[in-house]
């Protein structure tokens, strides 16, 4: 009986201080699909790189990714351990032993108002905050036409597999849910203008056309005087 309880508590004990499980074990794997990058490093077992197979390669609108000697490989819907796998069990047949690094990475376009508008590869751990970082911030001023236009960053418009909705990314008010929101590949972020831009600017005109006329009628009455 006694040893039988201190057995019990042994066991609660080690299951208390046993380490949770991370965020990356938790979550299950990314897989790949078109349009997605993946890096790719292959050594021999002398630890010597073969360059011809290292460098970035983009999957084609099939999924497919052409490798020099293992020709196409169908690297969409494989993680990318997976790929890997698939990977070293190619390469074995030329070279013996074969060490495969890949590293995958997602397609995410943001357009807009934003510093840097264009095409970024991210990690598949990255959040559409990351991406709008890495455009220069969606509640940053950018340039158009000389002038320096603040971006909404309440009414980013994400296209996400063909819908479409708006999505506040505004510093005060952002939920915890959209701060935590991964990237997908193909996501499409868009910052419109400030919509005070276009009242400011018409306040500006007007102001700026009235201080005119006023001068040319201060103008006026001093040399008629």
């Amino acid at each position: 009986m006694f040893p039988r309880v201190i057995s019990t508590l042994l066991l609660a004990g080690l299951l208390l201080t046993a380490p949770s499980p991370t965020r990356a074990q938790q979550d299950v794997a990314y897989t790949l699909r078109p349009g997605d990058k993946v890096t790719l490093e292959v050594f021999t077992s002398a630890g010597e790189k073969v360059d011809v197979v290292a460098g970035e390669r983009i999957l084609d609108r099939n999924g497919d990714v052409y490798l020099p000697y293992v020709g196409t490989v169908h690297a969409a819907g494989l993680d990318q351990n997976s790929l890997r796998e698939v990977l070293v069990a190619g390469y074995a047949s030329f070279y013996a032993e074969p060490v495969v690094n890949v590293k995958v990475e997602l397609r995410v376009n943001v357009t807009g108002a934003v510093p840097r508008p264009g095409q970024y590869f991210m990690d598949p751990t990255a959040t559409l905050v990351d991406a709008l970082a890495a455009a220069g911030g969606a509640n940053t001023e950018f340039a158009l036409l000389g002038s320096q236009i603040p971006g909404d960053p309440k009414r980013v418009q994400l296209v996400r597999e063909g819908e479409r909705r708006v999505v506040n990314f505004h510093p005060g008010e952002i939920s915890e849910e959209t701060l935590r929101m991964r990237i997908r590949s193909g996501d499409w972020l868009h910052v419109p203008p400030e919509t005070k831009t276009r009242v400011r600017d018409q306040v500006l005109f007007w102001g700026g056309l009235v201080s005119l006329a006023s001068s040319v009628v201060t103008l006026i009455i001093l040399i008629t005087d």
